[in-house]
């Protein structure tokens, strides 16, 4: 009732941090990655990295050197998807809307490198709500649009967890909804609670299908042994809880 979802702990966070940590780890191992300026975005920035993710970086120093440090990522063999600003002075020209948005939840990987990200934060502010109506319009075009294409009767007996119905993706946008236009919603902290507990719920089955070998399909085969790894009595108990949330 999102009320007990306040005591149930998962360990999808804990186990991002410490995949981070790795990611991290193979980053510094290439020189002069610091004239990079790399910026996290996505889910390395929010902390939701799973076996298979992608890092998604935004780089912001040189160029020379960012292309050196690319060339490398790729060679070692991490999923990298980058871009560099068409506009240093302006982190936002050029770019759709949702990567404007990536660019609020951005974390810096040096320290140095914040002055400029919060520079360009408040300059995403001014956008005002102009923005945020352009936004939440291609939110909607988006999931329309995904909806359509996961709606079938194999999604709903092996969901997606990321881009299916209710998933991990729409879960995400309805919280930058809520950030978005908090003037909107009232009392939202029940709300909150159930959101955040589906999406720790989902990430923790993402996580750990993926370490079975899976991608983001939660496959019937896969299904029993995450059950009991959860501790559900059987398969049914726990689709039953995965499909009630979706």
């Amino acid at each position: 009732d999102g009320n007990e979802k306040k005591s149930i702990h998962f360990s999808n966070r804990e186990f991002s941090e410490w995949l981070a940590q790795k990611l991290l780890a193979r980053f510094k191992s290439i020189k002069g990655w610091e004239q990079s300026e790399p910026i996290k975005l996505g889910s390395w920035a929010r902390g939701e990295l799973c076996p298979r993710s992608d890092f998604d970086v935004l780089f912001v120093g040189s160029e020379e050197k960012t292309r050196l440090v690319v060339e490398k990522l790729n060679e070692i063999g991490l999923k990298l998807r980058h871009r560099f600003p068409e506009n240093i002075g302006d982190w936002t020209a050029g770019v759709q809307a949702f990567d404007i948005l990536a660019l609020k939840n951005a974390e810096a990987v040096i320290e140095k490198t914040n002055i400029k990200k919060f520079e360009q934060i408040e300059k995403i502010n001014a956008l005002g709500a102009s923005f945020s109506r352009s936004l939440l319009k291609a939110m909607v075009k988006e999931r329309k649009a995904r909806a359509q294409r996961f709606d079938s009767i194999a999604n709903f007996l092996e969901p997606n967890v990321k881009y299916g119905a209710g998933g991990l993706r729409d879960l995400e946008q309805g919280l930058q909804v809520l950030a978005l236009f908090p003037e909107r919603f009232s009392q939202i902290d029940h709300v909150l609670n159930v959101l955040n507990y589906y999406k720790n719920f989902y990430l923790t089955i993402r996580q750990k299908l993926q370490l079975l070998g899976g991608s983001d399909v939660l496959v019937a085969e896969l299904q029993g042994e995450i059950s009991q790894w959860l501790g559900y009595k059987n398969r049914t108990d726990f689709m039953w809880q995965v499909e009630l949330g979706l």
